[in-house]
């Protein structure tokens, strides 16, 4: 694990521009300006947003539960990072805006609105997830009662070294990773993920690319569209992939194919453990 580089990860951070369309009476305040962190959660931002147009001179309080969000005319999944958001929002605006719209009119089927506490227990669900890949989940059961939630208040709180505190017992294990933690985002499809070692049965190390092509092929893009966390593609047999030459993106920045899975995975994980990275064709 390179320390250096999971701390330029962890402070990276995405340019959010809110706009609450309310169609009030008085019309809708200026937009909300911020600076997030990738790692953080719309859960997490929405209520400042919130906050801040509730000012306005009509008196008229937006709640988070009568709200809706949207970006480029899509829907958003509220359980997604900030950070993949964006890397899928503006896959060919590098330095944009992430410009994302408040809306108070009847939600689509396709939202699912995610509050904090709902987002807590998302964020912990992955990271048991994704130790149950690693390790079976053999150091998430041998942690002390307390340091789970230590790892999503280092989150709300944004600090680094409280995390690695702990989360270095995650990355940092006696033995070799079983599988690896990895979700791939392809256009609007629900993220995919499979069984993924960090090395073939030669010993050779697995790349990022031979890794996204394989889970490409066991569950090939289709048109069906989910707003839920737990609806992946299910496998198939279909070698069909994307074609084109493919970006890979995570955390802004496009990854080399060559990219070991084991590097990613120690050094380009979220906080919750995963790696997520967006494929632009």
């Amino acid at each position: 694990m390179d320390y250096e580089v999971s701390r330029k990860v962890w402070e990276s951070q995405v340019p959010v521009q809110f706009t609450l369309q309310s169609g009030g009476t008085l019309g809708d305040p200026l937009p909300y300006y911020t600076m997030l962190p990738r790692f953080t959660y719309l859960a997490l931002a929405l209520p400042k947003a919130l906050t801040s147009f509730n000012r306005r001179e009509d008196g008229e309080t937006i709640h988070v539960e009568k709200v809706w969000l949207e970006a480029n005319g899509k829907p958003l999944k509220m359980y997604i990072p900030i950070g993949v958001i964006n890397d899928q929002a503006n896959l060919l605006e590098t330095d944009s805006i992430l410009e994302i719209s408040v809306k108070t009119s009847t939600a689509p089927p396709k939202f699912q609105m995610v509050d904090r506490d709902m987002m807590e227990a998302m964020f912990m669900q992955n990271i048991k997830e994704a130790d149950y890949l690693k390790t079976k989940a053999e150091v998430t059961q041998s942690m002390m009662k307390d340091e789970l939630p230590q790892l999503w208040r280092s989150v709300v709180n944004n600090n680094f070294d409280e995390f690695w505190g702990i989360n270095r017992k995650l990355m940092e294990t006696n033995n070799e990773f079983s599988h690896v933690p990895l979700r791939i985002y392809y256009k609007d499809e629900p993220f995919k993920q499979a069984l993924l070692t960090i090395k073939h049965t030669d010993g050779s190390l697995r790349t990022i690319g031979e890794s996204i092509a394989e889970i490409l092929r066991l569950s090939p893009p289709t048109s069906s569209e989910s707003s839920t966390p737990t609806s992946e593609s299910s496998s198939s047999s279909s070698d069909a992939t994307p074609s084109g030459e493919r970006r890979l993106i995570s955390h802004g920045i496009d990854i080399p194919s060559h990219t070991p899975l084991i590097f990613a995975a120690k050094n380009l994980s979220y906080p919750d453990n995963f790696v997520h990275i967006v494929i632009s064709v």
